[in-house]
Formats: C-alpha cells, sequence, structure tokens
C-alpha cells in the first residue's frame, strides 16, 4: 500500500447526476485513505460548497452512530466518550491538504472551524450543528489569539499555494486580491509551498517563485 494517496479532484464539472457520482466516489476515497490512516491532497476548484457537504456527512454519521449506540448500551460512559472520540478522528485521514488552494478566506475559515467541531465534537450535536459555549471570564490569563490555539492543537487541514495558479493565473486584480487575503488567513504552521509544474527542472524555480510570492503577500 502507498504512503499516501494520490490528490482526489474535485472540481466542478457535468450534470448534477454527475456530480452526486463525483461526491460518492470521493467520499470512497476519503474513506479509504481513513482506514489505511493515508495523508490525502486535495484539489477543489469552484466546489467549496459540495466538499464542505462531504465531509459534513461524515461527521453527521458519525455523530449519528454514535447517538444509537450509546442509547442501545444505556447511555454513554466515560470509556465509551474516549472511543468515540477515536472512532470520530479515524473517520478521517489523518492530514488533508488542499492542494493550489484557490478558496478564498471565508473558505479557509469555514475548513478551519469544520476541523474545530472534528477535534472537539462536545461543541456539536449529532445532527452536526455547533453548539453554542458560553464565554468564560478568567482573570490574569492572556487571551490566547486562534493562530496560536492553532498551533496547539492537533493539525489536519493544511494550504498549499503556487506562484503558477495562486499569481500567474489570477487574470484579474479582484482574484489576485482575494487569492492574497486567502494566503494571509492560514496560519503559519499549515501553510504549504508548493512548485505544481510538470517538468522536474523547473521543481526548484516553481518552489522559490511560490516562497518569494507568499513571503510578500504575508
Amino acid at each position: 500500500m502507498a504512503k499516501f494517496v494520490r490528490e482526489f479532484p474535485s472540481e466542478k464539472g457535468g450534470k448534477t447526476t454527475a456530480l452526486q457520482l463525483q461526491k460518492r466516489v470521493f467520499r470512497k476515497q476519503l474513506e479509504l485513505a481513513a482506514k489505511w490512516s493515508r495523508p490525502v491532497s486535495v484539489h477543489c476548484v469552484n466546489m467549496h460548497g459540495s466538499f464542505m457537504e462531504v465531509l459534513r456527512d461524515v461527521l453527521r454519521d458519525v455523530l449519528s452512530d454514535a447517538k444509537r449506540s450509546a442509547e442501545a448500551s444505556g447511555g454513554m460512559k466515560g470509556g465509551d466518550d474516549a472511543a468515540y472520540r477515536c472512532a470520530l478522528r479515524r473517520a478521517f485521514p489523518p492530514a488533508i491538504a488542499m492542494h493550489s488552494f484557490t478558496g478564498t478566506a471565508h473558505h479557509a475559515k469555514e475548513i478551519l472551524e469544520f476541523e474545530k467541531e472534528l477535534l472537539h465534537p462536545e461543541s456539536v450535536d449529532d445532527g452536526g450543528r455547533k453548539r453554542r459555549k458560553p464565554k468564560l471570564q478568567t482573570k490574569g490569563m492572556e487571551p490566547q489569539s486562534d493562530e496560536r490555539n492553532a498551533e496547539v492543537d492537533e493539525v489536519i487541514f493544511y494550504f498549499g499555494f503556487s506562484h503558477v495558479i495562486n499569481h500567474l493565473m489570477c487574470t484579474s486584480e479582484k482574484a489576485r486580491r482575494k487569492g492574497m487575503e486567502a494566503v494571509r488567513s492560514i496560519p503559519s504552521n499549515r501553510l504549504l509551498i508548493e512548485s505544481d509544474v510538470h517538468a522536474q527542472e523547473d521543481v526548484a524555480l516553481g518552489t522559490a517563485g511560490a516562497l518569494a510570492f507568499v513571503a510578500q503577500v504575508r
């Protein structure tokens, strides 16, 4: 078995029936990667909504199964809670790299919020909806930023950027502005630099260009 599962195409195209087939196949690929504990690369182009639907479908199914299991056994016990957390985490690949990410800062935020739900299942109900948590007033403690908290938690999602896709192929000023906003929104420990070139001799130049692009934007 390979040490990783290759890029999953998740690009817009075809009629509704074809799209539903794509989503089913994509979920099966995610399940395969989760089963064998393999990281994956996802190229999602103009399909953010469908991508999130698949992720939430998996989360909702795990939550529903856990609820039925708890009801059958007379309620959730301490040991069951630990086993449930483990099952929830193992329902997804250990790492998901968003290859040549062309989404917006809002899309990135939504993905990272989903990650929090996955790592902290107590924050959602069995329907996959967020639970509101009371704000705690703690005296004498410095509040932590989202990026600082992200560095403490386990990391699942990474975001890759390349000079070719995220700069050269952005033909409008609006697209470039949204792309730069997305780069700035990503916590530093989740950034990936990608050459995204076809020829091996172009890898070094492509990587250097991506590094320069991200550094300038940040």
